[in-house]
C-alpha cells in the first residue's frame, strides 16, 4: 500500500472518532453506600445501570464499598474530588445548611404524597439550592421512610408520652419535641438500644420500621404507633469541580438517572416499610396502633409551637409554604 493511504487512513479514522464525540470515559466513583442489602447501596446500583445504559457507556460508576469512615471523612472526600458523589443523610448536611432541618419538623407532612408534594416542589428546589454551598452540589433526595414511636404503652393522644425515657438522636429539635410532651429525651448509642429498652433503662424510642425490624426492637416494647411522624432521607450530592466538568450532554444522562433513582426509593421504602410491618405483626408480640385523622390533629397542634423556633435559621416561609401544599 502507498505510503500517503497508510498515513491517510488512520488520519480519517481519528477525524471519524473526533466527530463522533469518542473520548474516554467519566468515572463516576459513588461512595459510601453501606451494605449489598441496603436501600441505599441498591439505589446507586439502580443509578449505575441507567447512566451506563443511556451514556452507551461513556459514563461509568464505581460503587465504592462501605468503609470505616465517618459521614465527615466521605464528604471531605467528596470535596477533594477523590469521590464524585455519595449520599449522605439529610441530618449529616444540616451545619451546611440550616434549612435541611425543616426535615426535623414533627407531624409537618401528612402522608407520603404531602412529602413529595413538597420536595417536587418549590420548597425541594430551594432546600437543594441552599445545600449546595462551597464545593458541594446538591441533586435530589432519596427516601428512606418516615419514623415511628415505640413505647411500653399505647401513644395515640401525646400528653401518654409523659413521664417516659424516649431514646433520640442528637437532634436538638427531637429533644424540645419529647420535653414538650412531658417525656424525658435521651441518648443510647444504636448498638445499645435493644439492651436499654430490654433493662428498662428507657422506656420509648422512635425509629423506621425497617430498622425496628431489623434491631427486634418489637420484643423488647409493647406498644407501636404508626405515627409517621418525620421523615428520613438522604441526599444525593456531587462536587462542584466534577459537575463543573462534566459535559452539558452527560449532565442531562446524569439528572434524568438521578431523578428516577430517587423514583426507584420511593417505591422501594414503601415496599420495605410495608415489608418490615408485617413482619413486626406476624411476631405478635407487639400491639400495632395508627393514629385517626383527630389524633394526628392533637399530635401537630401539641407540637406546632417548636416550629421552628429551635432552629432560628430556618427559614418560616419554607415552614410555611410546606404546610401548604397538603394535599386536599
Amino acid at each position: 500500500m502507498p505510503l500517503a493511504k497508510v498515513i491517510i487512513l488512520p488520519l480519517a479514522l481519528l477525524l471519524l472518532l473526533a466527530g463522533s464525540g469518542w473520548a474516554e470515559p467519566v468515572t463516576i466513583n459513588f461512595g459510601q453506600l453501606y451494605g449489598q442489602d441496603s436501600l441505599k447501596r441498591k439505589a446507586g446500583e439502580y443509578f449505575k445501570r441507567l447512566v451506563e445504559q443511556r451514556s452507551n457507556n461513556r459514563i461509568q460508576v464505581r460503587i465504592s464499598p462501605a468503609g470505616p469512615l465517618s459521614h465527615q471523612h466521605s464528604l471531605e472526600a467528596l470535596k477533594a474530588n477523590n469521590i464524585q458523589m455519595a449520599a449522605p443523610e439529610i441530618s449529616e448536611l444540616y451545619t451546611l445548611s440550616p434549612q435541611l432541618r425543616l426535615f426535623d419538623l414533627p407531624f409537618l407532612f401528612d402522608d407520603v404524597k404531602h412529602l413529595h408534594h413538597v420536595i417536587d416542589g418549590e420548597v425541594g428546589t430551594e432546600l437543594l439550592e441552599s445545600a449546595s454551598q462551597g464545593e458541594l452540589v446538591a441533586l435530589s433526595f432519596w427516601d428512606n421512610g418516615f419514623r415511628q414511636l415505640t413505647a411500653n404503652r399505647p401513644l395515640r393522644r401525646p400528653l401518654q408520652a409523659a413521664g417516659l425515657s424516649f431514646q433520640i438522636t442528637g437532634s436538638a429539635v427531637l429533644k424540645k419535641q419529647f420535653a414538650k410532651l412531658g417525656a424525658e429525651p435521651q441518648s443510647v448509642p444504636p448498638a445499645q438500644l435493644y439492651s436499654a429498652l430490654a433493662d428498662k433503662r428507657i422506656e420509648g424510642q422512635e425509629n423506621t420500621l425497617a430498622n425496628i425490624d431489623r434491631q427486634k426492637l418489637y420484643q423488647v416494647q409493647s406498644d407501636l404507633t404508626i405515627s409517621n411522624h418525620r421523615y428520613t432521607g438522604y441526599l444525593v450530592v456531587t462536587n462542584r469541580r466534577f459537575w463543573s466538568q462534566l459535559p452539558e450532554d452527560l449532565k442531562v444522562i446524569v439528572k434524568g438517572a438521578i431523578k428516577d433513582a430517587a423514583e426507584y426509593t420511593r417505591d422501594m421504602a414503601a415496599q420495605i416499610s410495608a415489608d418490615a410491618l408485617k413482619k413486626i405483626a406476624a411476631a405478635g408480640s407487639i400491639e400495632i396502633h395508627r393514629l385517626s385523622p383527630e389524633e394526628r390533629r392533637l399530635w401537630r397542634e401539641q407540637l406546632q409551637e417548636i416550629n421552628p423556633k429551635p432552629y432560628n435559621r430556618v427559614s418560616a416561609d419554607l415552614v410555611r409554604k410546606a404546610r401548604e401544599k397538603q394535599i386536599r
